[in-house]
């Protein structure tokens, strides 16, 4: 076996060699080129040159179980070789790297160490060394054996890629920018040198120098897609929303396959709020691959944004049907029934979400919103405290947990929540407006007043604090020429507010301008888009000042059809009739 091996992997490299030592016996020592006197016998001559034979052959039986896939074997037959031939650098080396393919780490370092030993400018030793310690994430080490190398080979611009990619790997950007741009001034040509330097001012935050580099790979040559994606997303990264569409668009025409390219283009269509765009391409890559949970949940929020909801709901139930336990898609299942009014489907839909999913405490609050809603304020309750736990740095649970006592005119109770949200988000206008509302209700007004300026310093724009303020200043029969001005502040913003021009002329009653209160009470009436009881409760008032008694009563009994339990407007209906009475009609 071992003679039809070497038939095979070189005898005829080695040929002259063992033909001149087969004739050492049949010439004389000064033709064989054996110099008289040295010591050097026949004999050693042939045994030097089987030796070589040898190592040769046990080397190349190590490749071979390379290849094979076998590196137990191949790292025995290798140091066999070595035995024979230990000063071999190249087989040192080979010895080195079959250790890291087996993950030997401490063999390929005595391995490659040797190889220096041997000869310490040898650039595959430095090469495979720095490898070595990069992969155990000596940085350190693996970057001087890489310096080395490159003082050997400057010109090698692979080494100039390896150590820019350890220093990224060691957070180095500005050491890896450097090194590329070393690289770049080698060949400078390359661009996938130009490219690695462009996704790494990607990656850094440096979009701008990133569209540069890509701009100039693509101007050297049109047809290098990677770069044409990656400004694509470094313009979409400086909100260049157009461009980077069109340059996603364009790798497409040349890779309509690519489904990481697609994907960001619908994202992006989604970010542009192109919905119908973003369908499509999220169609398209459903397409490709049919089993793609990712994409088809993706569409149901398409769906759902689109306000159609019957296909949303019927994406999120076709996903479960082949994933039950998927609870991020019966979470939005839940959801987008919820938004139907579908309640009960809603509350069975989010009830099978268990303890141990991310969703679990967002499935309590939904449920927690449902009751409320249906009034089954105990248990919406339950709900929302328990969501509250698992969640304590979330205002949105207590606000609901207070918006649901203020339904209850729990007013202290429901102020207790609205402050803590409140502490959990100071800046947060729509706790704020609550809290306001609640310290009216409880009659707290000075406390109310401080809220709603509070809410105005957060909001200048906020024209329902504007209105609330105002409002409830002439209600209390306070401060009421501020109460005109900001209510008046409330309609700059919103013109045609039927609530804000009656919240108007409340004031102008108060102040006594009972004409003025009049005409915009009767313009609130018109403007309002379903008939309002308390603009009618206003409009009998003012009727009734006026001493239009008829008028009055007609205005109130229009109030009363709408809230028939208003006592305060049944009193104020029977003294009007009393009048009429007392005065004979």
């Amino acid at each position: 076996m071992r003679y039809y091996l070497y038939g095979l992997l070189g005898l005829a490299i080695f040929a002259q060699g063992c033909v001149a030592a087969q004739r050492v016996g049949h010439e004389p020592a000064i033709r064989r080129g054996v110099p008289v006197g040295t010591g050097v016998s026949a004999i050693e001559a042939v045994e030097k040159a089987t030796d070589k034979a040898e190592a040769y052959y046990r080397f190349m039986r190590s490749l071979l179980a390379e290849q094979a896939g076998d590196h137990h074997a191949a790292i025995t037959w290798q140091k066999a070789a070595l035995q024979v031939d230990h000063r071999s650098v190249v087989m040192h080396n080979h010895l080195a790297s079959l250790h890291m393919k087996r993950g030997d780490v401490r063999g390929a370092i005595n391995a490659g160490e040797d190889a220096l030993a041997l000869d310490s400018k040898n650039l595959h030793a430095h090469l495979l060394l720095a490898a070595v310690y990069q992969s155990l994430h000596n940085l350190s080490v693996a970057e001087r054996y890489f310096r080395n190398a490159l003082d050997l080979d400057p010109v090698r611009t692979e080494t100039y890629v390896q150590l820019a990619a350890l220093y990224r790997e060691a957070r180095k950007a500005q050491e890896a920018i450097a090194v590329y741009r070393q690289a770049l001034d080698v060949d400078p040509g390359s661009l996938v040198i130009r490219y690695n330097l462009g996704r790494l001012y990607l990656e850094e935050g440096q979009s701008e120098q990133a569209s540069h580099i890509f701009r100039e790979i693509l101007e050297r040559d049109s047809a290098f897609d990677p770069a044409l994606t990656a400004l694509g997303m470094s313009l979409e990264a400086q909100g260049k929303l157009d461009e980077a569409r069109t340059m996603y668009q364009r790798a497409l025409v040349d890779d309509p396959r690519n489904g990481e390219i697609r994907e960001r283009l619908a994202q992006l269509l989604l970010r542009q709020k192109e919905l119908d765009a973003a369908l499509i391409e999220y169609r398209r890559l459903l397409d490709q691959e049919p089993n793609n949970s990712s994409f088809k949940l993706r569409i149901g929020f398409i769906y759902y944004e689109k306000r159609m909801y019957g296909e949303a709901i019927q994406a999120f139930r076709d996903i479960l049907r082949e994933e039950s336990g998927n609870h991020e898609v019966r979470y939005y299942l839940g959801l987008t029934l919820e938004d139907e009014r579908r309640h009960d489907e809603a509350l069975d839909e989010l009830a099978q979400i268990p303890k141990d999913s991310p969703r679990y405490p967002d499935a309590l609050f939904h449920r927690g919103y449902i009751l409320s809603q249906k009034e089954r304020y105990v248990e919406a309750g339950d709900l929302l405290s328990i969501a509250g736990s698992l969640r304590p740095n979330e205002g949105v649970i207590p606000y609901l947990l207070g918006l649901i006592y203020f339904q209850q005119k729990s007013y202290p109770q429901a102020i207790a929540q609205l402050e803590r949200a409140l502490g959990l988000e100071p800046s947060n206008a729509a706790y704020l407006y609550q809290l306001g509302s609640a310290f009216e209700r409880s009659r707290q007004i000075d406390k109310a007043e401080t809220i709603f300026r509070r809410l105005l310093t957060v909001d200048p724009k906020h024209a329902d604090a504007y209105n609330y303020l105002g409002y409830m200043f002439a209600d209390e029969g306070i401060k009421l020429d501020e109460s005109v001005a900001l209510v008046k502040k409330a309609l700059e913003l919103q013109p045609d507010n039927g609530a804000f021009v009656d919240s108007l002329g409340w004031a102008y009653y108060k102040k006594g301008m009972v004409d003025e209160a009049l005409v915009e009470l009767k313009r609130a009436a018109e403007l309002s888009t379903k008939e309002d009881p308390t603009i009618f409760e206003h409009l009998g008032d003012v009727y009734f000042r006026k001493r239009m008694v008829h008028e009055a009563i007609r205005e109130w009994e229009r109030s009363l059809a709408i809230d028939s339990a208003n006592e305060a407007v049944q009193h104020k209906l029977r003294k009007a009739r009393d009048v009429l009475s007392r005065e004979g009609e």
